[in-house]
């Protein structure tokens, strides 16, 4: 599209208006315009054509600036969504990790519970094993000093075996000595 030429009536006065948009884009925007002024006329009848003017600019601009600011408000409600999203999506990103790491804690809680169970079994079995320790001590214990005391015994017989020998012999002798005297 080129440039076209446009004939617009606004306020009860012509204009030409240059541009490349379509016609009915800028006939609808001289009639938007021709219906404030004359609205801004109807409300406020005191007012002359230029002030009648510089009021509906006013009010467009007033418009145009609320406008402006309730798109700021919406694009700022479209981020917050949007940062409300990411939000939501990370918390449910960390629902499934909590998921994960509390199915790993149950397991690792499983094997503790297995593990001290193992161990109570092996303390047990320690418990016994000591037991029958001490009582293996205590045999020895009592073996040994019946050991001693036959070692004892022992050396007791032999000495009086030894005398009984000596005896003997000494009898021995004795009675050799007196079968040659006869």
């Amino acid at each position: 599209m080129g440039n076209t030429r446009i004939k617009v009536t606004i306020d009860d006065m012509n204009f030409f208006v240059v541009g490349n948009n379509n016609s009915e884009y800028i006939n609808s925007l001289a009639e938007e315009l021709d219906s404030r002024i004359k609205e801004t006329q109807h409300s406020n009848y005191r007012l002359n054509q230029v002030q009648t003017l510089i009021l509906t600019a006013l009010n467009v601009l007033d418009e145009k600036e609320k406008i402006k600011n309730e798109e700021k408000s919406v694009q700022r409600a479209i981020e917050d969504e949007t940062e409300y999203r990411n939000t939501i999506r990370e918390l449910e990103n960390a629902k499934v990790k909590i998921e994960v790491l509390n199915k790993s804690n149950e397991s690792l809680n499983t094997n503790i519970n297995l593990l001290k169970s193992k161990l109570r079994s092996v303390e047990e079995d320690n418990r016994e094993y000591r037991a029958r320790f001490e009582r293996q001590n205590q045999k020895i214990s009592e073996l040994e000093e019946k050991n001693e005391t036959l070692k004892k015994e022992k050396d007791t017989l032999e000495s009086q075996i030894y005398e009984s020998q000596k005896r003997i012999i000494d009898l021995n002798r004795e009675l050799e000595s007196l079968n040659e005297k006869k």
